[in-house]
């Protein structure tokens, strides 16, 4: 009887370091925080992508309508409500995006392989909805983090209506997306 109360704790204390390891390895690397601070008196269509730092996929995007005034923190894909209701994800190349909704375990599954790649956005007028057409195209981007990947832009744009700022901090593993 002695030898089946050993074995079984062998496997149990496996299980438990296995479920330890698994749990250290997604905070290590977790998605991470996007922090958006829309500090204008514009409404903002904000196109963005998270992707893989080493090989490009998987991929997600969405695209979002943020209000004018606005702070909010996007702690990971299925946490986008009420800004967006699903993301198009490509898991291969050559291949079409599979529409998610949100909550998703695919989301979840993807989510500790990526990092917050690209933010692409319009103006609008808060009151009419009208974009508001500024001279330059707000492409934000950390091109040394993703120089393979497709997604090419700034980290900071002076615009004539808004300027943005795009910048990654490593020890909080936080992106942030700030427009003035």
């Amino acid at each position: 009887m002695k030898p089946i109360l050993s074995f079984n704790r062998k496997i149990i204390m496996k299980k438990i370091f296995t479920l330890s390891l698994g749990l250290a390895f997604s905070f290590c690397f977790s998605q991470g925080k996007l922090y958006l601070q829309n500090y204008s008196a514009y409404d903002l269509t904000v196109r963005i992508v998270a992707g893989n730092t080493t090989n490009c996929l998987p991929l997600a995007s969405t695209s979002i309508r943020f209000p004018a005034a606005t702070e909010d923190v996007i702690e990971n894909f299925n946490d986008a409500l009420p800004y967006t209701t699903g993301w198009s994800v490509s898991l291969t190349t050559g291949t079409m995006p599979t529409q998610v909704a949100i909550p998703s375990g695919l989301l979840t599954a993807i989510s500790p392989l990526t990092r917050w790649e690209f933010a692409w956005y319009q103006a609008q007028d808060p009151i009419t909805g009208d974009t508001v057409y500024d001279t330059v195209d707000h492409n934000m981007a950390d091109n040394t983090a993703f120089n393979n990947c497709g997604w090419s832009g700034s980290t900071f744009i002076d615009g004539t209506i808004t300027d943005s700022f795009w910048f990654y901090i490593p020890s909080e593993n936080a992106t942030y997306l700030v427009i003035q």
